[in-house]
């Protein structure tokens, strides 16, 4: 997706949101600022000097145009007054994007429901804890408390659990 078609998304879903009757603010930055380093959120709202820029992370790239909709009108309500956090009046707004355009905006979405599980599992993972006995994986983002007593502790099966330490590149 091109910088320019994410612009016409935004400028699309704040022409929806204010035909809906959400009080959209007209200080919204005009482009869609690309996040290259989040790893956990998808979207973000930001407001400096009187102006909010949506913000949405590059790997909600790698979605279909539906889900990158979503992530930029659940941002272009939080811009509205009163709806910096996920209150009753941001969820109502959300509900009436939701029913008049058939949208899917929620306070949170599970990279399962967007088609990144795997592929976003997979590229943060850092760790598995592995089982001796029955083979289970347990994969990990960081070094937990866990992994630093690996011995204390057993798999479900009741085998020994072991660390492997993945080397990535990147």
């Amino acid at each position: 997706m091109t910088q320019e078609e994410l612009n016409e998304m935004l400028a699309d879903v704040i022409k929806e949101a204010l035909e809906a009757g959400i009080p959209v603010p007209s200080n919204i930055y005009p482009q869609v600022r690309i996040n290259r380093r989040t790893k956990k959120r998808l979207g973000c709202c930001i407001k400096k000097d009187e102006m909010y820029t949506i913000e949405i992370s590059e790997i909600i790239l790698d979605c279909d145009t539906q889900h990158i909709r979503n992530v930029i009108a659940h941002e272009v309500v939080h811009s509205c007054e009163g709806c910096i956090n996920h209150g009753s009046l941001w969820k109502q707004y959300a509900s009436m994007m939701n029913e008049r355009y058939g949208y899917n905006i929620k306070r949170l979405v599970s990279m399962d429901e967007i088609g990144l599980g795997d592929a976003y599992e997979k590229r943060n993972i850092k760790y598995i804890m592995k089982c001796q006995s029955c083979g289970k994986e347990y994969p990990r983002q960081r070094y937990t408390c866990v992994m630093k007593k690996i011995n204390a502790y057993r798999c479900t099966c009741g085998g020994k659990l072991t660390v492997i330490e993945l080397n990535r590149d990147h």
